[in-house]
């Protein structure tokens, strides 16, 4: 059977279709769909049931992704990912941006870091629960042979 990616989808708003990571250079983030993370690239959603557990609820296909690329400081990240990805569509407010838990967190971190972003459209599926959803890795992605959707 094919292994396929599911990624966690931790962000407190509704939006799965763009999701971004920063970490220090020498962080080896794995798993990560590495080279697999560009245009096409199908995974999919796990989410956090309210009264808890986690399901798959979405399918994605990536549309457009920055892959990691150093930057010097939180505005650098902010200002590649927005030249790579923001459009007359989809952006996100520069204030917005640094405002993010995230991002807050990933600030007081020594500098310089990678950014990596993408951008999915993303289908309702089930949702479906799936054993092995209870744990990721730290980097949020893990692969499945399990999904027959």
């Amino acid at each position: 059977m094919n292994q396929v990616w599911i990624r966690l989808n931790t962000a407190k708003d509704s939006d799965r279709g763009f999701s971004w990571a920063l970490w220090q250079p020498k962080y080896v983030a794995a798993p990560w769909p590495d080279d697999a993370l560009k245009p096409d690239f199908t995974y999919y959603v796990c989410e956090t049931l309210k009264p808890g557990g986690r399901v798959i609820t979405a399918k994605a296909t990536v549309k457009d992704a920055l892959p990691p690329t150093e930057v010097a400081s939180p505005e650098d990240a902010y200002r590649m990912v927005a030249a790579q990805l923001f459009d007359g569509t989809f952006s996100i407010a520069r204030d917005a941006w640094h405002a993010n838990p995230y991002n807050i967190a990933k600030a007081s971190s020594p500098w310089p870091q990678l950014v990596t972003a993408w951008y999915s459209v993303t289908n309702p599926v089930g949702p479906h629960l799936l054993k092995g959803l209870e744990r990721f890795p730290r980097t949020g992605w893990l692969t499945t042979d399990q999904i027959t959707i």
